[in-house]
């Protein structure tokens, strides 16, 4: 048990053993915050809240490096998208704060300070969540003994308006843009594929015999280097079944611009990895601005092909798998609006499968037999 004594300064000393059986005292200038301090300890070691008060000294900086250390699977684009934020915003922001000393309201004030600077609420939320990790590892690590992110309000992510285009506005862009890349975007509408994922397409994730391509890599640019990794998550690694007509295409692009050493189905204008700021600046907008017109981002052809399978009937599994969702509830949450159109078509195909012989006409209404 805690006790309390009184120091020859005139203050009060609380003397305790921590859960490892090390004698500890804390100096108080009050009684009475001697006498909280001492039920609190005991209470918190009952609890298992316990944390060395030194411990908790550590500063946000201090500690980054460690926790760093422990994010071993992140992709180098979002361990380079990371390191800018924490470097920009956070440490500036906490970077000399003690851990133990950060509150909620600190962590609100923070969110704050992010909107009043202007930054998005994608920014914001992407800073958030770096503050919320790095404390969370200081907490499994016995450091503090609560998370200073809890309860906090964080800004409305405005997602970005999707745009469809119709078959025949495929077509047309397809027909306008360089030659080189027309396979590229009937592709992206009519497989569904990311900008990465194109890019970093290889010849021999194509089989045109069978009519399937496979999505194993993406291609991205970090830093000025160009990396090919594997897909953000294991359901974006798929196959996916062409229709005829892009096989053909696709079959037509590698006779005429055949994959070069690194073995790429799409490559830029100089036979190197296409890069998507190069493509997008030199070839997709002045392409987008002579057919379609802007707002037209090529991730838009893909939010096309979703579309396309949803005007079709096709159900929410299959769309899915070949749009690369890790789960079922992202595309309805993404595409949900797209399936309102879909009942009153499901309710003509059940009228046209009850039995004609069954039906009757009422006042210009057709009504069903009553049952008898």
């Amino acid at each position: 048990m805690a006790h309390i004594r009184r120091t020859d300064g005139g203050g009060w000393q609380v003397r305790y053993r921590d859960p490892a059986g090390r004698e500890r005292a804390r100096n108080f200038r009050r009684k009475v915050d001697a006498e909280r301090f001492s039920v609190t300890v005991e209470t918190d070691k009952i609890r298992g809240m316990w944390a060395d008060p030194r411990l908790a000294r550590i500063t946000v900086s201090e500690w980054l490096p460690t926790w760093q250390a422990s994010r071993v699977h992140l992709r180098p684009s979002t361990r380079a998208l990371s390191e800018s934020l924490l470097r920009n915003h956070v440490l500036p922001y906490f970077g000399d704060r003690r851990l133990g000393s950060v509150t909620p309201t600190d962590v609100q004030g923070f969110v704050a300070h992010l909107e009043e600077k202007g930054l998005s609420a994608s920014t914001v939320r992407q800073c958030y969540l770096l503050v919320a990790g790095l404390f969370s590892s200081a907490l499994d690590s016995d450091i503090i003994v609560r998370s200073p992110c809890r309860g906090i309000n964080l800004p409305h992510d405005a997602k970005t308006e999707m745009r469809f285009l119709t078959a025949d506005e495929v077509s047309d862009l397809a027909s306008v843009i360089d030659e080189r890349y027309r396979a590229l975007v009937l592709t992206a509408a009519y497989a569904g594929c990311r900008f990465g994922e194109l890019a970093g397409l290889k010849a021999h994730r194509l089989d045109l015999m069978r009519r399937t391509l496979t999505v194993a890599e993406a291609l991205s640019e970090v830093r000025g280097k160009v990396r090919l990794a594997p897909p953000k998550t294991a359901a974006a690694r798929r196959q996916l079944a062409l229709p005829k007509f892009l096989t053909a295409e696709l079959a037509s692009h590698l006779a005429e611009w055949p994959p070069g050493g690194e073995g790429f189905v799409f490559t830029a204008l100089n036979g190197g990895p296409l890069l998507r700021r190069n493509f997008r600046r030199r070839t997709w907008l002045p392409a987008v601005r002579a057919s379609v017109g802007e707002p037209m981002r090529f991730h838009d052809l893909r939010h096309t092909h979703a579309a396309m399978l949803i005007a079709q009937g096709e159900h929410p599994k299959v769309i899915q798998n070949r749009m690369g969702h890790s789960s079922i509830k992202v595309t309805l949450d993404t595409y949900g609006h797209l399936f309102d159109g879909l009942d009153e078509a499901a309710a003509q195909r059940l009228d046209a499968a009850f039995p004609p012989t069954q039906r009757r006409v009422a006042a210009g209404i057709e009504v069903l037999q009553p049952s008898r």
